[in-house]
Formats: structure tokens, C-alpha cells, sequence
């Protein structure tokens, strides 16, 4: 298997919407956390909150061409966050999404992504890396 070429995508606009973190808070909550005790940090945007962003229509181009004609499954495997502040509800972020691998490791795949505010101030960077398997064939 051949890596996958490197690519760019971006600048993307986009906002942190309320009623997106509350549903990325209920969809990853966990000990019970949901209900009142979401309440007293429900201002806040969980650390991981910008993942939700690799799905965004315009992002999407960096899964499509994953599976190649090998129907290839990415998994996330490893996943880093580096925050200069925290995101707000309501504000305005442009990011920028690149994908690359390295040829020595084909079947390993780099997604970063690079989060600003609209006025250019750096807010965060994070990473993930996705290993791509070939499925297994039903018998």
C-alpha cells in the first residue's frame, strides 16, 4: 500500500454553537455526568469539542480518499490537544486541516488541525493519528 498523498484543506469558518457542545457533552458524558451536573459547566467546551470539526462538510476531503480502492478502515488511534486558551460558546474559529503520512509507515495516517479566532489569535492545535486496517472478509 502506497501512503496517502498529503493535503490541505482550508481555511474553514465555522462557530462554536451552544446546542452542539450540549449534544457533544450528552454523546461523551460519562460517570453520570449528564443533567444537573452538566448544568454548572455547561458554559464550558470540552477539550476534545473540536474533533466534531474533521466531519464538517468541507473537512470531510480528508477521510474520502482514506480507503482507496483497498476499502481501507481508519482508526483513531492516538489523538492530541494543545490549547493556548479555551474555545467560548458562541465565538467564531476558522481552522485549517492537513493530512499526511509518512512512507515508512503508509498505513499510518496524520490529521492536524490548526484553530484560530477571527481576529488570527492562535487558539489551539491538535492531532490524531489513524492507523488504516484492511477489513476482514465475511466467509
Amino acid at each position: 500500500m502506497s501512503a496517502p498523498p498529503p493535503l490541505r484543506i482550508g481555511p474553514i469558518a465555522a462557530r462554536v454553537e451552544a446546542d452542539a457542545v450540549r449534544r457533544y457533552r450528552e454523546a461523551t458524558a460519562f460517570d453520570g455526568m449528564t443533567g444537573e451536573g452538566m448544568a454548572r459547566d455547561g458554559d464550558e467546551v470540552p477539550a476534545t469539542f473540536p474533533a466534531i470539526w474533521l466531519w464538517h462538510p468541507a473537512a470531510k476531503a480528508a477521510f474520502e480518499d482514506l480507503a482507496g480502492e483497498e476499502h481501507l478502515i481508519p482508526v483513531l488511534i492516538a489523538q492530541r490537544f494543545s490549547y493556548r486558551r479555551a474555545l467560548r460558546i458562541g465565538e467564531e474559529i476558522r481552522f485549517v486541516i492537513t493530512r499526511q503520512a509518512d512512507a515508512a509507515l503508509p498505513d499510518d495516517v496524520q490529521i492536524e488541525a490548526h484553530i484560530e479566532g477571527s481576529d488570527g489569535e492562535v487558539i489551539a492545535d491538535f492531532a490524531a493519528t489513524y492507523r488504516l486496517f484492511q477489513p476482514e472478509l465475511a466467509q
